[in-house]
Formats: C-alpha cells, structure tokens, sequence
C-alpha cells in the first residue's frame, strides 16, 4: 500500500471554509443529524419568531422603566404616578393621543417612533432574510402587530385606573389601536425587504414591478424631505430674527435647550408637512393656515420650528412647485417606468401620503385640529408622481420607436471542447484530500418561500462523506 493511500499516513479531513460577510470562517463538517432544523409545526414556529419581536418590545419597556424612574426622581414626584408616566411613555412611542389636564395632545414627536420602526424592522430583516415559509411569515407578521396591540391596550388601562387620581385620562381605542398598527405595520413591511416581496408577489401571481414602482415613490418623498430640509435652513437665515424674538420667551437657559430638543423631536412632521405645501396643498394649525398661494398666521406656539414660517407669502413662493415636477421628473427618468408602474407609483405614493398625514395629524390642545389638509394632500400626491410618471412613460415609448433597430448578427457556433481524461487514482484521492472553498452564488442569497417545508438554514448539500479507508 502506497504512503498516499496508507489509512495510518493519511491527513485528517480538512475544516471547509464558509463565507460570512466579507469575512471567512471556517467550521467543522456537519452530520445530517446535526444539522438545524427548521420549525414544522405552530409550536416550533411560535417558539422560534415569536421572541424576534418579543425580546425587543421587552427591552423597550425596561428602557421606558428607566426613563419613567428618572423623570420622577427629577421631578419630585411620588411614585404613585410611576405607571401613568410608564404607560403615557408607551403611548407617546407609538403616536397615541394622550390626555391630560383636559387637553388632547394628538400630535406627537415622529422622531422617536422612527427610531422604533428603524430597530424593529431590523430585527424582523434578520430573521427573515435566508429562508423562510408562508406559515413562518403568517406567525411572525402576527406576532409583531399583536404584541404592540396587546401592549397598547394595557397602557390605556392603565390610563384609565390612573385616572381616578391623576387628572389624566385613557386615549380613544379606535385611534390607539390604529397608530400602534401603522407604526408597527411599517415596520414589518420595511423590514421584509425587496427581495422577500418580490418572492411573495411572484409566487402569487402578481406583478414584480409593483416593488419598483414602491422604491420610486419612496424616492420622490426622500428627494422632497432634503429639498424641504434646504427650505427650512433658508427660512432660518433669512428670518433669523423671529428666532431671536423666540428665545427672549425663555428667560433661563434650561427652558430654551428644552425648547430646541422639542423643535428637533418635531422635525420629521415639519418635513411631511412641508413636502404637502410643496404639492400644492395646505397646513393648519388650528386658525393659522400655511400654502404656497397665502399664509394666515395667529399666535402659535413659542417653538423655533414654527417661527420658520414667515409672516406673508412672497410673489415667487408659487415657483416652489417647480421643485416637485423636477423631482419627479429626474426620478422617473432614471428608471424611464410603463405606464402601468407609473400609475402604480403614484397610488402607492398616495397611499405613504394618507398613512403620513394621518399619523402627523390631530388635536393640539386650544389650537384645534393640527395638521394637512388630508384629502387634498393625497390627491394632489397621485397627480403629480402618477401624472409626470405617464409622460415619462410615453416619452421613453416614443423613443424606442424613433430609435433605430440595432441588427445583431448571431456568433458562429464554438466547437465543443475534447473532453479532458479522467485523473489517476492518486490524482483523485489528492482531489479528495484538499480544502474545500464554499463560495457565495447570488442564486444562494435568494429567499425561498415555500408553504411549509423546513429549509435548512445554509440550503447547501449536506458535506460529503469520509470515503472508506482500505
């Protein structure tokens, strides 16, 4: 027996080398046994994604506990209020109105609820985002909307009991139950991804181009949200003396640093309400009402968000609407849609408006409804992402056309390759002997819906087995 093929001489199996992000690892071989196996019943599914949502909404409500705890430490205030404050903090996350004192505060800060939605939607990507089924998605997508819910309604029981000392009171159900939906509904459509839609939408027959048409609207409101923000640094140059005006309200400087972490807490709604002035349409704050065509101001809140307004509109103010048609227009032309995806883009942009204007809309205290004017808003968003979408649409159809057919002559036939001899027998065992390299395909990042047949969670072949030694 040769020192090759000798089972004493022989070297010990290799580790394979797997690719994790830009980094390699290396792992010893598995056994079919061995191997992880996805959940085939409601048990094991609840089991496996019900913590993805579980353990994160759990750690939010410590972090509230925290947060309660120190306000009331810093406040004075006994702890017989510690589980209105937990709850209000719960509610407020989610966007619910709140009731104190007799007044409705119905329209909160966004900037922390994005922060929600950003940490959620990345803990639903992560367990999503290999392999996964149709029973699998049904119990996390209803784990992630239930728990929030479930939660929500304790909060406002909780509202309720601490009413009869405090003088506070529970937020109206429909509302509650609405805002945590949406809030929580965003999250779990952010985090499943394009590529996990476009399974769903191609598995059920439905058109892909329906992400694209998604991605381009989403786009448009991004390029609207930087051109409000540029609008917003412009108004603070040149009205800088209303800003002057508002800090001289706050004679410490505590009341003025909290005043500006409020302003910048309200930042994301300025910017939706901004992007619907932009469109067309028009902004209340209670009497007070801001367009593009007029501005009708009454005495607002000592905010320097909303001493950005200026006193009158200008002549060239109308010029602003430019802004939009050149925005859609360059989004459009990149992507050059049908003109059933431009219809699409434009529906789904009225349907992120309506979500948006609702979830930044309600009663302020005495000021009265705050908010966009809903309906115009949302029509006014279809037409022009929809309408310009079309003329992009037609515009590329008339240029197919009028371009000329490019001939492309067919290659000649490649003789087949003689096929090569098969190695020795040494040469094989060699093979056999050295490392094996699993490369990432884009094929093997693809998610695979099925309805509810476990995957593993590699998908690959199981290793090969250890050939019998002589």
């Amino acid at each position: 027996m040769s020192k090759k093929t000798s089972p004493q001489s022989r070297p010990g199996r290799r580790l394979r080398n797997l690719r994790v992000g830009s980094k390699t690892t290396s792992r010893p071989s598995r056994t079919p046994d061995a191997a992880p196996q996805a959940p085939t019943t409601t048990v094991g599914r609840v089991r496996r994604y019900v913590p993805v949502v579980a353990i994160p909404l759990a750690i939010l409500v410590l972090g509230l506990i925290v947060v309660g705890l120190s306000g009331l430490m810093i406040t004075g205030l006994s702890l017989t209020a510690f589980s209105a404050t937990i709850a209000q903090l719960w509610l407020l996350l989610n966007l619910v109105p709140v009731n104190a004192g007799g007044i409705t505060i119905g329209v909160l800060p966004l900037l922390p609820t994005i922060g929600l939605i950003a940490f959620m939607a990345r803990r639903i990507h992560r367990a999503v985002r290999d392999r996964v089924s149709i029973a699998d998605l049904i119990v996390l997508v209803t784990a992630a909307l239930l728990i929030p819910v479930v939660l929500t309604l304790i909060a406002a029981g909780m509202m309720w009991d601490a009413g009869r000392v405090f003088d506070v009171g529970p937020p109206p159900l429909g509302h509650a139950i609405g805002r945590t939906v949406l809030v929580h509904g965003l999250a779990v459509v952010i985090g499943m991804g394009g590529r996990l839609w476009r399974a769903l939408l191609g598995r059920y027959g439905a058109p892909e181009w329906l992400v694209d048409a998604a991605v381009v609207a989403v786009r448009i409101f991004t390029w609207l949200a930087i051109a409000s923000l540029v609008l917003f640094l412009i108004l603070l140059v040149t009205g800088w003396s209303r800003q002057v005006e508002v800090a001289q309200v706050y004679q410490g400087a505590g009341g003025f640093i909290g005043m500006v972490i409020v302003s910048l807490l309200y930042l994301p709604n300025a910017l939706i309400w901004s992007i619907a002035v932009l469109l067309g349409s028009e902004f209340h704050f209670g009497a007070a009402s801001v367009s593009l065509y007029a501005i009708d101001l009454v005495q607002l809140p000592p905010l320097s968000l909303l001493a950005l307004i200026p006193g009158s509109v200008h002549d060239w103010a109308i010029g602003l609407l430019f802004i939009v048609a050149a925005v859609c227009a360059y989004v459009h032309g990149r992507v050059r849609p049908g003109f059933r995806q431009a219809l699409a883009s434009g529906a789904i942009a009225a349907g992120l408006t309506l979500v948006a204007c609702y979830l930044t809309s309600g009663q302020v205290g005495y000021f009265g409804h705050v908010g966009p004017m809903l309906w115009m808003t949302v029509g006014l968003a279809f037409v022009w992402i929809a309408g310009i979408g079309l003329v992009a649409a037609a515009v590329g159809m008339i240029a197919d056309r009028r371009a000329p057919a490019v001939v492309v002559a067919e290659p000649e036939p490649e003789p087949e390759p003689e096929p090569e001899p098969s190695p020795e027998p040494e040469e094989e065992e060699e093979i056999l002997e050295g490392e094996v390299v699993s490369e990432e395909t884009e094929d093997s990042e693809d998610t695979v819906i099925t309805e509810d047949t476990p995957v593993t969670e590699d998908g690959g072949e199981d290793d090969e087995k250890e050939p019998p030694t002589g």
